[in-house]
This record gives structure tokens, C-alpha cells and sequence, in this order.
């Protein structure tokens, strides 16, 4: 397949979402939430500069199996697979678990499985050694149902013992002490902070920074 097929079959699912989709859109003015330099895409949030920014390439191994929370289009998802077992990538939005697949089967990876799913609703036979809630434990378009103690249990009960949640700040938290201190209180009940560093992010453009944390699980 030519890169201006994948693109026009990305974009077509985009166009989908626009007449059928009835929830918020993500960067909706830009096409693609999630940017992929390797097959072309501008999205507001690049995946490649994103994955440098975290700096956790020394967590991931071969014998890793991961999970990521609301993937959006995969890109990200897709990225990580390189360094892994295996990861799965839980979306709500049909579309663009559409744009994840079709990206997989381009790049002809593998070991990624798009599921499309609330996280509420997401039942797996399966434990995980990482988990990434990246902006996710919460989200604009009301679709998320979890308290933060609901989601945070759910993480605790998907992963394996010592496992890691990868946990980045919606934007609302990363300079709101008030709304983001009770969520860490939770958090520390059952993770260990290994790492609590900010990040750069380009969306939206009134956050230019988010906290990132890695957290062990006691």
C-alpha cells in the first residue's frame, strides 16, 4: 500500500466522525489528536517527541505486556509496540480505532490489538506490566463514567505485581493543586512515585506543560 492510500483511508475515517460521531472531538480543528512522523501525520500531540519527553524507554522490554487507556488513533500505541511483548490499546471512539488498525496493518505490526471499548466496560483475561493513562482519567466529552477511585482500583486490578501505571495530567490538574491533590492521595495509596517530572505539550496551547508520573504499584 502507497503512504497517499493510508492517508486517504485515515482521512475518510475522519470524515465518518465529523457526520456520525455525536461526542466531543479532540483537536478536531487539526484532524489528528495524535501526530506520527513515520507515515506522515501532523497531529497536535506528536508521538515520537512525546515518547522522549516521558523518557521511559529504560521500563520497556521485550517481555512487557502493555495496556494504554483512551489510545485515540493508536499512534502512540503503535509506537510502543517496538520496544514490547505485546500491548493493547482501548478506545471508545469507532473511528478512530478504524485509523489504529488501519495504521497497523500499513506498518504490518503485529503484536497491538485495538479494542473498542469504554475502559468502564473493558473486560480482558489478562494482567499487564505497564498501564498508560496519558490525559485520560478524565475527559471533556462526559464519556468517562469511573470516580477517580473506580479508575485508579480498575488499574490496580489489571496490573501484574510491581507493575507500572505510566500517568499523565489532564489539563485542568497540571496547575491546579486543589484538583489534583486528592488524586494523588489516591494514587499513593496504592503506587509507589518512582518518578513525578513535567512535561512539554503543545495541546491545548494554555498547557504548555503536563505532569507525567511513574508509579510503581505497592
Amino acid at each position: 500500500m502507497e503512504l497517499n492510500t493510508l492517508h486517504n483511508q485515515l482521512q475518510s475515517h475522519l470524515l465518518k466522525q465529523s457526520k456520525e460521531w455525536k461526542s466531543f472531538v479532540y483537536a478536531k480543528e487539526n484532524g489528528f489528536y495524535q501526530g506520527f512522523d513515520e507515515i506522515g501525520i501532523k497531529g497536535c500531540r506528536p508521538t515520537e517527541k512525546r515518547f522522549q519527553r516521558y523518557n521511559i524507554e529504560k521500563y520497556l522490554t521485550k517481555e512487557k505486556k502493555v495496556l494504554d487507556i483512551g489510545c485515540n488513533c493508536g499512534f502512540f500505541t503503535l509506537f510502543i509496540s517496538r520496544y514490547v511483548k505485546d500491548i493493547d490499546g482501548v478506545e471508545l471512539n469507532p473511528y478512530l480505532v478504524e485509523i489504529g488498525k488501519d495504521t497497523k496493518t500499513f506498518l504490518k505490526i503485529k503484536n497491538t490489538n485495538f479494542h473498542d471499548s469504554s475502559f468502564e466496560k473493558f473486560i480482558i483475561k489478562k494482567k499487564y506490566d505497564i498501564i498508560f493513562s496519558l490525559a485520560n482519567d478524565e475527559t471533556i466529552d462526559g464519556n468517562t463514567k469511573f470516580t477517580f477511585t473506580e479508575y485508579i482500583n480498575k488499574i490496580k486490578n489489571l496490573l501484574n505485581p510491581n507493575g507500572f501505571l505510566m500517568f499523565e495530567t489532564v489539563s485542568p490538574d497540571t496547575y491546579e493543586p486543589r484538583l489534583f491533590g486528592p488524586k494523588l492521595k489516591i494514587i499513593k495509596k496504592y503506587f509507589y512515585i518512582e518518578e513525578d517530572k513535567m512535561v512539554k505539550s503543545e495541546y491545548p496551547l494554555n498547557v504548555p506543560e503536563r505532569r507525567f508520573l511513574i508509579l510503581k504499584l505497592k
